[in-house]
């Protein structure tokens, strides 16, 4: 399980919206084994809705980040964990592609 650290800014974050983020982002370890930790911020939009910014703490001493605006808190959620999960698994391929040597 990935530790995971959750802020709101200007907004008060409930149990429910805690538990729904563990749920979707809990598993992202399964895409980068080494992922160390996460640190979820969650704002309300200027103009409507939620913005979910995610930074995703490697060993490698990499920082990836990834952030999403919706109406929804759940769909903003949502779509950033699937944006979590696109770039761990591309940054893993990259990480775990054997060395090609040069003639």
């Amino acid at each position: 399980m990935v530790a995971i650290h959750i802020t709101g800014v200007h907004c008060q974050i409930s149990d429910k919206v805690k538990a729904y983020i563990e749920e979707k982002l809990g598993s992202l370890k399964r895409y980068h084994p080494r992922l160390d930790s996460l640190h979820v911020t969650i704002h309300e939009a200027e103009r409507r809705g939620y913005r979910v910014d995610v930074d995703m703490h490697l060993p490698t001493g990499k920082d990836v980040v990834a952030h999403d605006q919706e109406d929804t808190l759940f769909s903003a959620i949502d779509v950033v964990a699937g944006k979590c999960a696109a770039q761990l698994r591309r940054i893993h391929e990259k990480e775990s592609e054997p060395v090609r040597m040069r003639a």
